[in-house]
């Protein structure tokens, strides 16, 4: 199990907690952008990602909950590892495949309300899909229990190369539902970066 660790939680002192990350075994730093619009939080504007990258030495898994595709093209200037925006903002594939064309892994990002009848048009052009297990915006939220059926309906129908993702209230109790429905990664935020032992609770996702 890939784990990518959250710094949401830890805004207000993001440097030390990016350093916090560095020192783990976590294999990749989620950064979760926010725009104020998709939903109503505003984190990590561009130039803070930009120090973010600089001082990261893990690759960075960034989550974009933006409503303009043009945004989604900014940040990937940023050639972070994993890019990720939500199906619910796009209409064809013109903006993945350029972005692909970049270099840069995509992922698609699904809220839990959303059918999972608007990824497969383009479930065989990214290289990832995150499933919202809370309503995307704020940290700290409870797991949705209801996202894993979605998540065994997909795989029946989903690449096998495909990256399944799952990020809101992963923890040690949570993370069986996950690895039951086939995921093999997960996002984890205020369970890892609360705790002063990172290794150990990454540890307990794996």
């Amino acid at each position: 199990m890939k784990v990518s660790v959250s710094v949401l939680k830890e805004y207000d002192k993001l440097i030390s907690a990016v350093e916090n990350v560095n020192k783990s075994n976590a294999d990749y730093l989620h950064v979760d952008v926010m725009d104020g619009k998709f939903v109503n939080n505003v984190k990590f504007p561009f130039e803070t990602v930009k120090l973010v990258k600089n001082i990261s030495t893990k690759p960075l898994d960034v989550h974009l909950m933006v409503n303009d595709v043009k945004t989604v093209i900014q940040y990937a200037n940023l050639k972070p590892e994993y890019l990720t925006f939500h199906v619910e903002i796009i209409d064809d594939v013109k903006t993945i495949k350029y972005l692909k064309s970049l270099g840069i892994k995509i992922g698609l990002a699904i809220n839990p309300e959303t059918d999972i009848n608007y990824l497969k048009p383009y479930m065989n052009d990214v290289d990832l899909v995150l499933f919202m297990s809370v309503n995307p915006g704020f940290g700290g939220q409870s797991f949705n229990e209801d996202v894993i059926n979605k998540i065994k309906e997909f795989k029946k129908i989903s690449p096998n190369n495909l990256i399944i993702s799952i990020d809101g209230g992963v923890n040690d109790k949570t993370i069986s539902f996950c690895k039951k429905a086939g995921c093999n990664m997960v996002v984890s935020g205020s369970y890892v970066t609360n705790c002063d032992d990172y290794n150990k609770q990454i540890k307990n996702l794996r």
